[in-house]
């Protein structure tokens, strides 16, 4: 088989890419672009979606009430509380918990500028996050007008961790009502702010346009060990009234990444980008490996009078597409791995290189070239020896 691929030892595919040196840097330029934006796009979608579903995955809880004019969290129509309240009816809920949530302009401390913050409110005897820098500090948020910080928050929001190191705690403004910052702890910022707050629900009420203690966010339920939720859920859509909507936690935190996938441009947008890279590479590999053919056509065409079959260049051509393949990958990762780097930095989006991510690539690039090289031969396959000459 090697032989057959590669007779008398010589490796006619790589002497054929390397003859024309500039030709060949500009066909693994053009496939490092298609790499770069490939990966990058993807690593940029899944930090993207990571941050959406960042605090619903530190909410504890087997059950999740919502509205059902809900869309994603924190921008939606509240419900009544007192659902949540009879559904602690049923023996299997262990205990539940209700979030506040919104968008409101809060104070940089430092410069003065206004920014929007998410506000997330609880009652402190509660438990909604798992989060151990939370469980360990939601006692400070007993007391009116104290808030904790996401320290994970964008820059521009203000250098909390700072403040707090040096003062011991931050005097900040929400909405234009004094809140004291008393502590921090990690969750990333979303597409709905730059930033985020925890505080108490009465705080939030007198905070919020408008606010009602009656009408929540969202409702947590944890239920006893061994009890079926999805049998629980059930029963609850039976019991409740229609103006609340049940989900697992998994449903939930699977609505939240549909939405924005499939419901707003972000997803297309991401989709369409990587279309267009892989054309774009595609586009560079099938104008070198065709001029490659078409200087090459008479030498090609002597092999081919001699008995050497369309399959041996096809082969051919085919191991050019895999050199270049794996000559454009490399630097591309390379590349894409200082950019994934540079957006940790400087945007706090959690991109990182992944075999996944690495994986998927690398399989289009391949697939890509190999559909280069594959038309790129047609002119050979279709040419006649007699006509060459």
């Amino acid at each position: 088989m090697f032989n057959r691929l590669i007779p008398l030892g010589i490796p006619l595919a790589w002497l054929n890419l390397i003859h024309e040196k500039k030709r060949f840097f500009a066909a693994v330029a053009g496939i490092m672009f298609a790499v770069v934006m490939m990966m990058f796009q993807v690593g940029l979608k899944k930090a993207m979606f990571s941050q959406v579903i960042a605090p619903l995955l530190q909410m504890d809880g087997d059950l999740v009430l919502v509205s059902t004019q809900y869309e994603y969290f924190g921008v939606s129509k509240g419900f009544p509380r007192r659902r949540l309240v009879q559904a602690q009816a049923l023996p299997e809920v262990e205990s539940i918990a209700s979030i506040y949530g919104g968008g409101l302009p809060m104070l940089n401390p430092e410069t003065g500028a206004t920014r929007e913050v998410f506000v997330m409110a609880f009652d402190p005897t509660e438990h909604p996050f798992s989060n151990p820098q939370i469980l360990s500090q939601q006692d400070k948020l007993k007391r009116e007008g104290v808030a904790l910080y996401d320290s994970l928050s964008r820059k521009e929001m203000g250098d909390f961790a700072k403040l707090l190191a040096r003062d011991g705690k931050v005097v900040t403004e929400v909405a234009n009502k004094k809140i004291i910052v008393e502590g921090l702890f990690e969750m990333g910022p979303t597409f709905l702010a730059d930033g985020n707050m925890l505080i108490n629900k009465d705080t939030f009420v007198q905070i919020w346009p408008g606010g009602d203690p009656g009408v929540i966010s969202a409702g947590l339920i944890t239920l006893k060990p061994g009890s079926d939720a999805l049998a629980v859920m059930n029963q609850l859509r039976e019991y409740l009234p229609n103006d609340v909507k049940i989900m697992t936690r998994q449903q939930f935190i699977t609505n939240e990444q549909d939405y924005w996938e499939k419901r707003t441009p972000v997803g297309f947008v991401i989709g369409a980008s990587m279309i267009v890279s892989l054309i774009v590479g595609a586009v560079i590999v099938y104008q070198i490996l065709y001029t490659d053919v078409a200087d090459h056509l008479e030498e090609y065409a002597t092999l081919k009078s001699i008995g050497f079959r369309d399959n041996y260049f096809r082969n051919l051509i085919l191991q050019e597409s895999f050199i270049l393949t794996v000559f454009g990958f490399v630097p591309g990762l390379g590349v894409t791995a200082g950019l994934y780097y540079l957006t940790r930095t400087l945007a706090n989006m959690p991109t990182h290189l992944n075999l996944f991510t690495c994986t998927l690539v690398f399989g289009l690039t391949l697939l890509m070239c190999m559909t280069a090289g594959f038309l790129a031969t047609r002119k050979l396959r279709q040419a006649n020896p007699a006509e060459i000459f």
